[in-house]
């Protein structure tokens, strides 16, 4: 009877005392009690590095054919991106270069874009996105034949759109991968465009669409 006597006065004293106290209980015990009140603490997330700096390799392909060569055009670029959680921005460079007819005729492309970012998937180690811009395109075509070398400069102006992922590989550094559709159009106010302006299969068309792929990694800042 004594522990269960000892047990009922703890609960009576627990029940009827809100203040930590020591009082005497039955048979010269002491018995001490408290209330405890649980500890709240909130801290913020860190957040992710809004900013990032990257290179990628880059190839671009046009509906544009010399005599029966695709024109395909390879080289390396660079991105400048800002980002919140679920918009960002892009401004991309890229240097694509190729040679068609064995080496007689040269092309070089200067895309500058542009973008928009939507994020579909903006969290974890996966981010989806879409991208959409405008874009400015410098061309220089190189004549290498034995009668004719020289160079004639163009720009082309026009829009692309597509869909990309970032493949987060710590909090600093992802590997970017995005495609890209696109149609530019001729500016036939430069003296090569307007020597071309009534030239229906010229050098470089009035209009032309393509696919650009570009595979590389960024750094966060």
């Amino acid at each position: 009877m004594k522990p269960l006597l000892v047990a009922l006065t703890i609960l009576t004293n627990l029940a009827l005392t809100p203040t930590a106290q020591a009082q005497p209980c039955c048979y010269g015990y002491r018995v001490r009690y408290y209330r405890v009140q649980p500890t709240y603490v909130m801290r913020r997330a860190p957040q992710p590095p809004r900013w990032s700096l990257g290179m990628h390799l880059s190839g671009m392909s046009t509906n544009q054919m010399l005599a029966d060569e695709a024109v395909l055009l390879g080289g390396i670029g660079g991105h400048l991106r800002y980002r919140s959680y679920r918009w960002g921005a892009e401004l991309a460079i890229d240097g694509l270069g190729g040679e068609f007819l064995d080496g007689r005729i040269s092309r070089i492309s200067v895309p500058m874009q542009a973008s928009g970012l939507l994020y579909l998937v903006p969290e974890g180690v996966f981010n989806l996105y879409l991208i959409g811009g405008m874009r400015v395109q410098p061309t220089v075509i190189r004549w290498n034949y034995p009668d004719l070398k020289t160079d004639q400069e163009f720009t082309e102006f026009g829009l692309h759109g597509g869909i990309g992922a970032d493949l987060n590989l710590g909090r600093y550094f992802a590997l970017t991968a995005d495609l890209r559709v696109f149609g530019v159009m001729r500016a036939d106010s430069d003296p090569a465009g307007s020597y071309y302006a009534d030239v229906d299969n010229g050098v470089l068309p009035k209009k032309s669409t393509g696919l650009q792929f570009n595979l590389g990694g960024s750094f966060r800042f």
